[in-house]
Formats: C-alpha cells, structure tokens, sequence
C-alpha cells in the first residue's frame, strides 16, 4: 500500500487436502488489493494433488511442499521464516477474502503504537450475515471463544478495538516481531496455537487489535470439521487449553484454572463414555497423557515466557481480555439458546 511506510506484505496458507477449497481463496485474493503480494502456500504433505494444482493454475504463488503434516502452527512457522514481507497475513486456505481486507488490516497495525497484531471479521460463508468471529476471548481456563458467533451481523461487531485474541484465520502480524516472540508454539499442532500467540503478545507489552473492515468470509470448520466433540478437536482443545495456563499465567494464578479443568475434564470424559462416544473419551485420556510428555518442555516455554513478561495477570482481567468463568457461562448458554 503506496500510501502506508513499509507495507510489504506476505500472505501465509496452510494446506492440508484443502485442493477444494484452494481456487475460491486465491482468486479472491488475486481480485483484491493484495494480488501484488507474496503469496505463499505451505503444504502439509497433501494427498489430493493440491501441489499439482497449485504449480498449473497459480505459478505466481510460492508452494513450500512439506515432508509431512506438520500441524497449522509449525508450517505457518516455516512460511513465516522464508518471507520476505515485512508483514505476514496468516490465512485459512477455506477463506474468501474482500476487496480492502489486507489494507484495513494494515491500517489497525500503523493505528496506534505497539500494535503486534491485528484480525479481519470473520463471517460464515455457508450463513451470509452471520458471524464467525469478531475477534476473540481469552477464558480464564486457559481456552478461548470468538465473540459474535452465530449471532446476526450487526454494527456492534463493526467498532474496531483491542481484544484478548484474533482468530488466526486472518491474521497480521510484524514477521520480525513474530519470529521475535517465537511465532506459533509447535507443540501445538492446531487449536487455540492463536490463543497463545495473542496472549504472548499481551504479556511481552504489545497490543492486540479487532479490524472490523477487514471482511473475510470463512467456511468453519471447513479443514477439520465442525463437531466441537470430534476427538481431533477434543484431543487438542484438552491439551492446549492446559498448555495455555501452564505457560502464560503467573505463578499464583496456575492452581485454580488447572483443578478447574481437571474437574470439567472428568465431568467431560464421564459424559461422554454415558454417551458412548467413546473415540472422544479416549482423546481425553490421550490428551493428559501427551500433556505429561511435553510439562518439562512446557516449563521451559513457561521461564521464557514470564522472563519477557511486561503487564500483569490483573491488567489482562481488569481490560477484558482474559474474562472471567461466568462470562464464558453466558456466551455458552447464548450460544445453546441460538442452535
């Protein structure tokens, strides 16, 4: 963008069998004021020629074609680490993006200062008019919720603001800040990787922005499903919700949001075996058992982390970007009440 200082900008794809999703999204793109940009796609070592397709219909755009599925968090790590924007776009390959996407997205980085990261509106693309994510919460138990979902687009989701997090769908951040802060924590794989990332930027004094004419339709749920029970989505959501408060809480505040998810995590697993869902029981099971491999590494983040520390826990609370457990009741039972 002519009119903005050092705006070069690469935008990052993760593929994984997404073949079918890959045209809608860099058309969109090539229709937008980022067809000039760096585009590159990183393959998590795709079974459905979407390398193929990519090299025929789009050699414009970079294809890093990994060895294997290396997760959302690591290959967008990898792209990141040969860019050569001075700002990265981490988006989903089943997004459609809109004309002024990228630029809006730049504007809220340049907005005010320390600004680390900024986010699109997500809408639904299968529910026109209904919104995915309007940024995003930080729960007190480590996890997170995309404030708006499911709810009508209205303009309150249209005031641009700081938020605990911005889902990672659309996503821009400094490349040189985000290597800085160690980019996406790859013991992640995927879920709640952007959680953390927006947490970390918090913690290190950098802000975190919702950019609402930033417009970006997504299919959710598109890559790995929408089932909130399926034990992919289980696995990953148990584990990583845990490494969040391991990593990013102050020490005095770890005990409480940690006997809590023990507790809601059995509640969950009991559920589920009187459910007979058993595959997602199990994914329980396996999530605590990979939590105690990775605690000595986990804590090794934690020293790095809390070294680099420059707002409290309270300031977090006190501004509503971490909430509380009871408003987390409340958007869940909104969220109920709405389905």
């Amino acid at each position: 963008m002519s009119d903005l200082p050092d705006s070069s900008v690469s935008i990052i794809i993760v593929n994984y069998n997404g073949k079918h999703f890959l045209k809608d999204c860099l058309e969109s793109i090539r229709t937008s004021e980022a067809s000039g940009e760096e585009i590159i796609i990183v393959d998590n070592a795709s079974t459905d020629g979407s390398g193929e397709y990519v090299r025929s219909a789009f050699p414009r755009v970079k294809l890093m074609e990994l060895d294997r599925n290396y997760g959302f968090a690591e290959a967008n790590n990898r792209g990141a680490s040969v860019a050569s924007g001075t700002f990265l776009i981490f988006l989903n390959n089943d997004t459609v993006v809109t004309p002024g996407w990228m630029k809006a997205l730049l504007e809220a980085m340049f907005s005010e200062p320390l600004v680390g990261a900024a986010g699109s509106k997500l809408l639904l693309y299968n529910l026109p008019g209904k919104v995915n994510s309007a940024g995003a919460h930080i729960v007190f138990n480590g996890g997170g919720y995309d404030i708006g979902f499911m709810d009508d687009d209205s303009e309150k989701y249209n005031v641009p603001g700081p938020r605990g997090a911005v889902c990672a769908a659309s996503m821009m951040v400094r490349r040189d800040e985000f290597l800085s802060l160690g980019g996406f924590d790859p013991l992640y794989f995927m879920y709640f990787e952007d959680v953390d990332l927006c947490w970390r930027y918090w913690l290190s004094g950098y802000k975190v922005l919702y950019a609402p004419q930033s417009v970006v339709h997504h299919r959710f749920g598109g890559t790995t499903g929408s089932s909130r029970h399926a034990p992919l989505r289980v696995f990953y959501g148990t584990r990583n919700s845990m490494f969040n408060i391991l990593k990013n809480n102050d020490l005095r505040n770890i005990f409480l949001p940690v006997f809590f998810n023990m507790l809601h995590h059995t509640v969950k697993f009991l559920g589920f075996v009187a459910s007979l869902r058993f595959k997602s029981a199990v994914a329980m099971i396996r999530a605590y058992g990979s939590l105690v491999c990775h605690f000595p590494e986990v804590m090794r983040r934690r020293k790095v982390i809390q070294a680099a520390r420059k707002v409290t826990d309270r300031y977090l609370v006190e501004n509503s970007l971490i909430i509380s457990l009871s408003s987390a009741v409340k958007e869940w039972l909104r969220l109920k009440g709405a389905r």
